[in-house]
């Protein structure tokens, strides 16, 4: 609190001056310190998952179990969570993306099943390079908890 002189005034803490607990301070956007350290702690647990999955070679039992560890718990978590109200959107929106949805579909799975020409590659495909090595795949694990994480969350 500022004096008429602009000088800090300390409002009264209590009759335990140093055990009371300290005002929150006020800052417009702050964020209270344990969401702080309860978002950290999630950062550096999926940090932790991708660094750890990432050894496990692609396509294999040991890669599925690390893909179960994190998705199952995920999955529960965004079935269980009622989600916030939002504004429904429309039927013309809804039928633009579900449209792009299709047509993605409907062209990967295209390729997918068709000849294996290197001038139409799938997604996978592309993706093989860079997921072959242990900086791609802990990337890929990266990505792909956080996303979930950032669904669950919202």
């Amino acid at each position: 609190m500022l004096s008429s002189f602009g000088q800090v005034v300390v409002e009264d803490m209590g009759d335990n001056a140093g055990v009371d607990p300290a005002p929150e301070a006020s800052v417009q956007g702050a964020r209270p310190w344990p969401e702080r350290r309860r978002r950290a702690v999630i950062v550096g647990a999926v940090v932790a998952y991708a660094l750890l999955a990432a050894v496990c070679r692609p396509l294999t039992g040991p890669a599925l179990g690390a893909v179960l560890l994190a998705g199952t718990p995920l999955c529960w978590l965004g079935v269980r969570r009622r989600p916030r109200r939002a504004r429904s959107a429309g039927a013309r929106s809804a039928a633009v993306w579900l449209g792009l949805a299709g047509l993605a579909a409907a062209f990967e799975l295209g390729l997918w099943l068709g000849p294996d020409d290197s001038a139409y590659p799938t997604l996978s495909t592309l993706a093989d390079p860079v997921l072959s090595t242990y900086p791609g795949r802990v990337l890929g694990y990266l990505v792909w908890v956080g996303s979930g994480v950032w669904l669950v969350s919202r």
